[in-house]
């Protein structure tokens, strides 16, 4: 089953959209999240069937930074919605196989963010299937995840990182080196961070021997998409 989770920094503008149908078209994926949609429910709605799925999740009172599209190939659960979080219980409506998927969209700030790590603890505790984690965690967990610009941190990396040995999770995107982040800027100015992962379980290391990760070329946003 393949997942595109993606920072696109404004859906609905042609260009991003004729992006994510080239997308879908390569990849086919049967689930896609997009982080910062910047659009209405309306509009999310209209993205999702014009891009050919048969659901979406998009409830911008709790959290308008992730819409998630959906074939009929899967039926998805959401539980515990939480405006950086949004989690699912995912089935497959051919082999009923289950899985949980839990999309991420971080606040900047440490103090917001240290929520996150509370609410993905505490679904560590209860999930006893797979388990995939991915998105944009807005912090870094060494400085060789960062490229260029000043080296000023205000203990977030601890945090994450305490966070990583607490839950046991495996970050799945740690062999790939590339930083997922791009400030635009040109020349020395420029800055690269790796801002987007994947985690999963133990469980999904044991059941989902063939899962892989890839980052995609970055188009449009400044995020790269993770497939």
């Amino acid at each position: 089953m393949n997942v595109i989770i993606w920072n696109a920094k404004g859906a609905c503008n042609q260009d991003t959209k004729y992006h994510l149908k080239y997308l879908i078209s390569k990849y086919k994926p049967m689930c896609v999240c997009i982080l910062e949609p910047k659009a209405s429910l309306r509009k999310i709605n209209s993205l999702s069937r014009k891009l050919g799925f048969q659901s979406c999740d998009f409830d911008p009172h709790i959290n308008h930074q992730v819409a998630t599209f959906w074939t009929s190939e899967i039926s998805l659960s959401k539980f515990h919605p939480d405006d950086q979080v949004v989690s699912f219980e995912v089935v497959h409506t051919v082999s009923c196989k289950k899985i949980f998927l839990s999309f991420i969209y971080a606040a900047c700030s440490k103090h917001a963010r240290r929520r996150i790590w509370d609410v993905l603890l505490s679904h560590n505790a209860n999930i006893k299937e797979p388990w995939l984690i991915g998105g944009d965690f807005n912090v870094i967990s060494s400085w060789n995840e960062k490229k260029r610009g000043r080296q000023l941190d205000d203990g977030s990396m601890l945090e994450f990182n305490s966070f990583i040995v607490q839950s046991g999770l495996t970050d799945f995107s740690s062999s790939d080196s590339r930083l997922s982040w791009s400030n635009n800027q040109q020349g020395s100015r420029r800055i690269f961070k790796k801002l987007d992962r994947i985690f999963i379980n133990s469980e999904a290391l044991l059941s989902l021997p063939r899962i892989n990760t890839n980052y995609l070329p970055r188009v449009q946003s400044d995020h790269m998409p993770i497939l």
